[in-house]
């Protein structure tokens, strides 16, 4: 009979030792060869487990309580008086009850030693209040730090969107950036050479990235196209948005380049509307 197991199936077998190679499991000596031998063997699909035993020193397993003597793979093979020396091994074995781990026993001292005497109850029953106490002033601190998180996200976001802004917006007003930033998704669509032939159109500077290029077409298109310096005739005025002030760089003349730099305000400089293409 096999009986499933965690380990695989289980069965019992009863047999003369092949040889004297095996080692009881129980007493640790060799079974000598042509000596009865009981055996337990989990058998799976990867591997064979066999504990072989002497007859006396054969220890049932708690699946065969309730095995029969016919449930013993080849106990038929063996002669008559092994057979029932088997049959009354197992008879006794199964009459024996199985002794509880020490590991059960060991726990369950531990268990007894760790609960408190009835005098220790009050002083233990104190320190799960303060052990309260302390975790819910825990839990208020941690609320705390979570708005004053919450705070500084919200201002940090703010000033991270501030910082995200064209520096030309610190001239304009609220209406102005909302124009601004509705220009912005339209030109959005446009591919960077439509954008170039736009400002190339209204003789603006068509270098920069797709971003710069949208920002100065669109501030064209709000405050107007800014002229060339007056002062060089030249150059075309830069915007420093921390002075608010127009700056001329200079121009390229032929092979030389001549430095101007020309300071602005922001009314100083005529805005030619824009025209579009």
């Amino acid at each position: 009979m096999k009986v499933p197991s965690l380990e695989g199936e289980m069965f019992m077998t009863a047999a003369y030792a092949p040889s004297a190679r095996a080692t009881c499991r129980s007493c640790q000596a060799k079974i000598g060869k042509d000596e009865l031998r009981l055996s337990n063997i989990v058998d799976e699909d990867h591997y064979c487990q066999q504990h072989h035993y002497h007859a006396d020193c054969f220890q049932l397993k708690p699946v065969f309580k309730n095995a029969t003597y016919k449930d013993i793979f080849h106990v038929e093979n063996l002669t008559k008086p092994d057979q029932e020396k088997v049959k009354a091994i197992l008879e006794k074995l199964q009459k024996m009850e199985f002794k509880k781990k020490p590991q059960q026993k060991i726990s369950n001292s531990k268990s007894k030693k760790s609960q408190p005497k009835n005098t220790d109850l009050k002083d233990c029953s104190n320190n799960e209040d303060d052990n309260k106490k302390t975790k819910k002033l825990s839990k208020e601190a941690a609320k705390k730090d979570k708005i004053q998180e919450t705070t500084k996200n919200g201002e940090s976001s703010e000033s991270q969107s501030d910082e995200d802004e064209p520096g030309i917006f610190v001239l304009y007003d609220k209406s102005q950036k909302e124009e601004f930033k509705k220009i912005q998704q339209d030109l959005e669509k446009k591919t960077a050479g439509q954008l170039k032939s736009m400002l190339k159109a209204n003789d603006q500077t068509q270098s920069g990235n797709k971003t710069e290029l949208i920002e100065r077409i669109a501030d064209c298109m709000i405050k107007g196209c800014l002229e060339k310096c007056p002062n060089c005739s030249g150059g075309r005025p830069k915007f420093n948005p921390t002075q608010k002030v127009f700056k001329c760089p200079g121009y390229m003349d032929d092979t030389e380049f001549r430095f101007c730099n020309k300071v602005y305000g922001p009314k100083d400089l005529k805005r030619i509307p824009w025209v579009d293409v």
